[in-house]
């Protein structure tokens, strides 16, 4: 009895391994983001155009973003289909990649790796571009997850002069990353504010009308003390007289006698004449 119940009990162990295998085998495979592209590559020195597989894989934040936001963007790349007819050692190489946004947001924009050093092999080996980072900004208006297609991919090396490769993509490429893009807080950048995504105008710091004859009233908005104006040309004039105040008569007051006493000098002089006249009539 007891070892018809330890068969029972293994053929339903085994059952459920089973089982569970199964489900595994039908659940969809983890998203690695590595694809591959059919291209045809422009090679420079004179060599023939190469056309081949080349695989890509591009890596972007694990975590949700906002718009306006700048992402960095690691690309990974398998050996590429260009070959050198010799070895160039040390050689100053500048990649770049073309990508394609779908989802919430559409556009094709170049992500620019930096200037790296990479040992070029000569003929038959293969040239492969150590793996590097670029910067994408999110567009302010997008409203969801973006899904990045890569696409053409243009290296210069330094080698007499600058050489271009360019690998064009002949038939269509699938995606390779998604970057989460959260829409709960607010975009960055001047364009939009917080109003933008929430529906509701953004607070905003209101400096009150001055009544008249009242002192000027200031607001949350100024973050500093008011700065005290420079001085004018009419503020100088008026500190001038002031001080001549304090020293003596303003130039308004000995203007004032000046004029009195000419006032009362014409009169004295209309008198004299009156009475002048007067005496020769008698």
């Amino acid at each position: 009895m007891a070892r018809r119940i330890a068969r029972a009990g293994f053929a339903l162990g085994l059952t459920s391994a089973t089982l569970a295998a199964s489900v595994v085998g039908l659940a969809p495979p983890a998203f690695a983001g590595q694809v591959a592209m059919q291209v045809n590559c422009q090679l420079p020195l004179d060599q023939p155009s190469a056309t081949g597989e080349q695989l890509v894989t591009l890596e972007g934040p694990a975590e949700a973003v906002r718009p306006g936001a700048k992402v960095k963007i690691r690309v990974t790349l398998g050996p590429n289909i260009a070959t050198s007819p010799i070895a160039f050692p040390g050689t100053p190489l500048t990649p770049s990649i073309d990508l394609t946004m779908t989802g919430g947001a559409t556009g094709t924009v170049r992500l620019l790796g930096p200037q790296m050093l990479v040992d070029i092999p000569g003929h038959p080996n293969l040239i492969v571009v150590p793996p590097y980072e670029g910067e994408l900004t999110i567009p302010i208006e997008a409203r969801g997850d973006i899904s990045l297609t890569p696409g053409k991919m243009v290296t210069n090396t330094a080698i007499f002069g600058v050489q271009t490769t360019t690998c064009t993509p002949i038939a269509p490429v699938e995606v390779s990353t998604v970057v989460k893009i959260t829409t709960q807080d607010p975009p960055l950048g001047p364009a939009q504010g917080p109003a933008a995504s929430t529906g509701q105008e953004a607070p905003q710091s209101v400096v009150p009308a001055t009544p008249p004859g009242s002192l000027p009233a200031f607001g949350t908005a100024t973050a500093t003390a008011p700065q005290e104006p420079e001085p004018s040309s009419a503020t100088l004039k008026s500190e001038g007289s002031s001080a001549s105040s304090d020293d003596g008569l303003s130039g308004a007051a000995i203007f004032g006698i000046a004029a009195g006493a000419l006032v009362l000098l014409m009169a004295v002089v209309t008198m004299l004449m009156s009475w002048r006249r007067h005496t020769e009539d008698d």
